[in-house]
């Protein structure tokens, strides 16, 4: 196991499409996160503040980028975007395998298939960590300047809430990219599993439960925590929310955190079993 996961690592390590989706996070992490968002709250005109209660304006909004609240706003914005950049990096390192013709030779290696394959989890798996220690840095980071700039105090979240929140992270990513990876694994090929991946975390889910929910109510919303997107944003929204002036709280999540942790270990296991019995079984020459 560990020689096909160093061989999985040091042939990850290599790709430049690895690092043009962990650099292109962080870039959008500090552009989206905090340049664009701090530029829009201390220079946006009065029409901005438009629709907003009475005695909010947008610098109120500013709350959201300093350090105390950097753990929420990165759980809230990236738990559900950045499972994209997962789902990608998933699909990539496993669907192209078949697009280059490699299939064959990786399963016929004296290690067997299913230690190749877990091998290639494993180092996905470093991968996903490096990708999610980042992204808290860059953020972190990037709260401090706006501090900083703001002559406001440097107050970050205990290390103990940092830590969980990147375990939880970790383990969000890690759906997203075994989901890619058992999407690839069934179509042998990249192309396809990108795009039905994409629709799923972008519309499909979101837009089923969200025209159910005006006719069942409380029954869709007892079904629909069953479905992993709604316990990936529980499972975000369980590190609270940024409290701004005058816009009252949203819902409460779907359900608790201990909730969403086990369906998504679930559904974890579910792709990944998958995966390897796709790979143990099927003709690889066909």
């Amino acid at each position: 196991m560990y020689a096909a996961f160093r061989g999985e690592l040091f042939k990850f390590v290599r790709r430049p499409g690895i690092w043009v989706l962990m650099i292109l996070l962080l870039v959008l992490a500090v552009l989206i996160g905090y340049a664009v968002s701090y530029l829009v709250d201390t220079f946006g005109s009065a029409a901005g503040s438009q629709g907003l209660p009475a005695g909010t304006t947008m610098a109120d909004f500013k709350v959201a980028l300093y350090p105390e609240n950097f753990v929420k706003g990165t759980m809230g914005t990236w738990g559900a975007l950045g499972g994209v950049f997962a789902l990608i990096m998933g699909v990539l390192v496993q669907g192209s395998e078949f697009g280059w013709g490699t299939t064959k030779t990786l399963y016929t290696q004296r290690f067997g298939r299913l230690t190749m394959l877990f091998g290639k989890i494993l180092a996905l798996a470093v991968l996903l960590l490096v990708m999610v220690a980042g992204l808290f840095a860059v953020d972190a980071a990037s709260s401090w300047v706006v501090a900083l700039i703001d002559g406001k105090p440097v107050a970050f979240p205990g290390w103990d809430v940092i830590v969980q929140a990147i375990v939880a992270s970790f383990l969000i990513f890690g759906f997203w990219a075994i989901f890619g990876l058992g999407l690839a694994t069934i179509f042998r090929q990249s192309a396809m599993a990108i795009g039905l991946g994409l629709a799923y975390a972008l519309v499909v889910e979101v837009l089923i439960f969200s025209l159910l929910r005006g006719f069942g109510g409380k029954v869709v919303q007892q079904i629909e925590q069953w479905f992993p997107i709604a316990n990936t944003g529980s499972l975000a929204r369980s590190f609270g929310e940024i409290k701004i002036k005058g816009i009252p709280p949203g819902p409460a999540p779907f359900a608790d955190a201990t909730h969403s942790v086990l369906m998504l270990l679930l559904y974890l296991a579910i792709f990944a079993g998958i995966a390897a019995w796709l790979s143990r079984t099927r003709d690889v020459t066909a």
